[in-house]
């Protein structure tokens, strides 16, 4: 039989951890507020490094999960705090404070795209709501490549995520997964400040596994981080040790839906930076000449000369006869050998003064030489193959999304747009007529007119010829190589065109990168 003692001494290895909880400094709440696919879980993955935090998630999105046949928001971390689980488990853990990923969800058919993830203006000010953004462009990319495809959702969500931002930026604040990724120290520090939280520079290592630390409100939720990872969602953060700046695009966007993120996103995108984007919008406005590299920056060269190529080949396959016995080349073969003599012919940066016909005529020559083709020396297949040629490259421009946009913004804005690119000289002229921009562009200047490559000389060459020094000029091009280094080793300014990339809206350090000419425009 218990004593009264041993009563009293049970009761108290009971409840003395609840006391001595409660006499600390109660347990305050941070919101990390996103939509899917944005670097949330980066986020929490950070913070469940820091001693004095615990780290959950989608208490608001999930807390009904299964409790009602339609959406319902959970409110309750809000509401009513001490009474929620994880709450409680916070305090147990003596954590000083529960951050909560809460996010909107990617359908907006069952209503989690445009519900309110706080209850109250004022849940936001306590909370010290910190929104997460990220380039709509790279996080449809993202849904697409674990299935979700649909636009209008990410459309919804996006909006509903700003407004809410919007509305309250006296008490909360915004930052983008690119400046994460891109100034990961001055990204959590400013984060850090805005919750309380000590910064330490060992949150940017993640020695801890990935999920250890983290609370969960369901067992459901524990499986999904720990153990089930559906669609691969947390593959990349599990995969890292530390906040990785060079994860490339899935590229599953197409030009029509890229131009439909941008111009409904994209300027609400760049806004969250606020006045972050000063000191390069302060430097693109001195300048009086902007520059762009033609082929990939302003048109899609490589899929363009691609099909044109792929008709030659074609053709070539299936209407050519050798002289000798053997089987005729095959589509791949015809394809890995016009891609050898590229290499070769275009090593010159056509600083040689050919025109465009010469250039395609000898290629297609070798090629046919190449595989014993008897029509090498037959005009009149080489004259139909330049035809078949330049007729499907025309067919196949098309302009960079927003390429149109920013011309004619620049324009109006009263700056002089300088071409700079390699490449034969009437070639380069019929392909800005065939896009339909010849009209915007002011001064064209090819290696094949100015007789010096990108990398020997042709920046320095344009500033003398166009009588300006290099702080007038602004140059935008696909190439760090061919583009961003030369250029910048004459002092001008470069934009690095990266469709694949993550933005980085910078003009020190590595300077400037976008992957779509609509955020130059919003820069403008």
């Amino acid at each position: 039989m218990l004593t009264h003692d041993d009563s009293t001494k049970a009761l108290s290895q009971t409840i003395d951890p609840w006391i001595d909880a409660y006499r600390k400094p109660q347990t305050r709440i941070r919101v990390l507020a996103a939509i899917p696919r944005s670097g949330s879980t980066l986020i929490m993955q950070v913070f469940g490094g820091a001693p004095e935090c615990a780290v959950t998630s989608r208490l608001v999105l999930m807390g009904n999960h299964g409790v009602h046949e339609d959406f319902r928001p959970d409110y309750t971390i809000f509401q009513d705090p001490t009474s929620h689980p994880v709450y409680q488990e916070a305090v147990l853990s003596r954590k000083s404070i529960l951050i909560s990923k809460e996010e909107l969800g990617h359908d907006c058919s069952k209503g989690e795209c445009d519900y309110s993830i706080f209850p109250d203006d004022a849940s936001i000010e306590y909370t010290k709501a910190a929104f997460l953004f990220r380039d709509p462009v790279r996080v449809f990319d993202s849904w697409k490549a674990v299935g979700w495809t649909d636009i209008q959702s990410l459309l919804i969500a996006y909006r509903k995520l700003f407004n809410t931002w919007a509305a309250n930026q006296q008490s909360a604040i915004a930052f983008t997964y690119e400046e994460l990724i891109n100034q990961p120290e001055v990204t959590i520090a400013r984060l850090c400040h805005h919750w309380d939280v000590n910064f330490s520079h060992n949150l940017l290592t993640f020695n801890h596994p990935f999920g250890n630390d983290f609370l969960f409100s369901s067992d459901r939720e524990r499986r999904i981080y720990t153990t089930d990872n559906p669609l691969g969602l947390f593959t990349t953060v599990q995969s890292n040790t530390s906040i990785n700046a060079n994860i490339k695009s899935h590229g599953l966007l197409t030009t029509a839906e890229k131009n439909l993120i941008e111009q409904n996103l994209g300027g609400l995108y760049m806004a969250t930076y606020g006045d972050r984007l000063q000191p390069i919008k302060d430097a693109l406005s001195s300048k009086t000449h902007f520059g762009f590299d033609l082929d990939d920056t302003l048109h899609s060269f490589r899929k363009a000369s691609g099909t044109a190529s792929a008709a030659v080949f074609e053709y070539l396959a299936s209407t050519t006869t050798k002289t000798t016995t053997k089987t005729p080349p095959t589509i791949e073969e015809l394809k890995t050998t016009y891609a050898q003599i590229l290499s070769r012919t275009t090593s010159t940066a056509f600083a040689d003064g050919k025109t465009s016909t010469d250039y395609r005529k000898d290629r297609f020559i070798a090629l046919m030489q190449a595989h014993g083709l008897n029509s090498s020396n037959n005009e009149e297949t080489l004259s139909h193959l330049l035809t078949l040629y330049k007729h499907t490259l025309q067919a196949s421009l098309a302009l960079k999304p927003g390429a149109a946009h920013l011309l004619s913004k620049l324009k109006s804005l009263g700056k002089t747009i300088v071409v700079i690119t390699e490449g034969p000289e009437d070639a380069q002229v019929w392909t800005l007529q065939h896009l339909g921009i010849a009209d915007k562009v002011d001064v064209l200047m090819t290696s094949n007119a100015v007789g010096k490559s990108k990398t020997e000389g042709l920046f320095g060459e344009v500033l003398g010829r166009l009588g300006i020094g290099a702080e007038r000029m602004v140059f935008v091009g696909d190439s760090v190589a061919r583009d961003v280094e030369p250029a910048r080793a004459e002092g001008i300014l470069t934009v690095l065109y990266d469709e694949g990339g993550s933005v980085r809206l910078e003009v020190e350090g590595e300077g400037v990168r976008v992957d779509s000419l609509w955020k130059l425009g919003e820069l403008l």
